[in-house]
């Protein structure tokens, strides 16, 4: 059976997996999405078997009907910023402006909708779409400000872009993407070698040179931003509890926590621990 995954950018552990040979025998069908609502779509429809995808979307996704699991934790945290125009310089400057989002209840946004609260700030939030989407946007007009992460925030540094807040420096527990599936597809075998070459990956990471894995990236169109991205990389897939319990938090003090969905429920360990075990024995 092929694994068909979507995710925005390929994290790291996926390309470590990839590039030292560990998913060799392990089919994989990878695809770029656009947005977190084509995500849902495709989930729905049985068109991807697992997406990577920020952990906060599961609360709206469950409560639309789709029977999902988070099994790994792919990044450590998400290196995120806000974005902005050269001419503006701090979140007050950002009153006001189009701020483009991927989906306005769901993911990144509520992490923005969160700190801008916090400062004060009212902004137009834009619907836009994933991270290329977004950046596509800022720079070419249509939005004022956005969250980037990297290989884009560089890109936007390079365009003339402001980097107005770094949200890793006030949110430090911010948990880095899922690695979601449908809930049919737990206990298969695919999915458990699969895991176990992600897993395999992580460790020949860890003993990785950091100037071997920067390259690594860099080959991988990661360009200016493959440092950032090797110094946040996942050292564990399992997932976070501080990072589930920082997202329910931001969620309950915005008033939009879903009523019966818990991160900690959707949240299933046994894939990841079988193929941990699986791996350790093929060691």
């Amino acid at each position: 059976m092929i694994l068909r995954q979507s995710h925005f950018v390929p994290p790291v552990s996926y390309l470590l997996a990839d590039e030292l040979g560990f998913l060799r025998g392990v089919e994989v069908l990878p695809t770029r999405t656009t947005s977190s609502a084509e995500q849902l779509r495709e989930l729905l429809a049985g068109e991807q078997d697992m997406v990577v995808t920020a952990i906060d979307n599961l609360f709206e996704w469950t409560r639309a009907g789709a029977d999902l699991r988070l099994i790994a934790q792919v990044e450590a945290t998400t290196p995120l910023g806000i974005h902005a125009g050269a001419d503006m310089e701090t979140l007050a400057d950002l009153a006001g402006c189009r701020f483009a989002v991927d989906a306005p209840d769901n993911g990144f946004a509520l992490i923005a909708k969160r700190l801008l609260r916090d400062a004060g700030v009212e902004v137009d939030y834009v619907v836009v779409g994933g991270v290329r989407e977004r950046l596509d946007a800022l720079l070419g007009g249509q939005v004022d400000a956005t969250l980037l992460g990297p290989p884009f925030n560089q890109l936007a540094k390079q365009a003339g872009m402001r980097r107005v807040m770094d949200v890793n420096r006030m949110l430090p527990d911010l948990p880095g993407q899922g690695l979601v599936v449908r809930a049919g597809l737990l206990g298969s075998a695919e999915l458990e070698r699969y895991l176990r070459a992600l897993v395999s990956g992580v460790e020949a990471g860890g003993s990785m040179a950091d100037a071997e894995g920067i390259e690594l990236l860099k080959r991988c169109g990661y360009q200016t931003a493959a440092a950032t991205a090797w110094s946040t990389r996942a050292r564990t897939l399992a997932v976070d509890p501080r990072g589930l319990g920082l997202l329910t938090g931001i969620r309950r003090s915005l008033g939009m926590l879903v009523p019966d969905i818990s991160l900690e429920e959707l949240c299933d360990g046994e894939p990841l621990l079988r193929a941990t075990r699986s791996a350790t024995i093929g060691n």
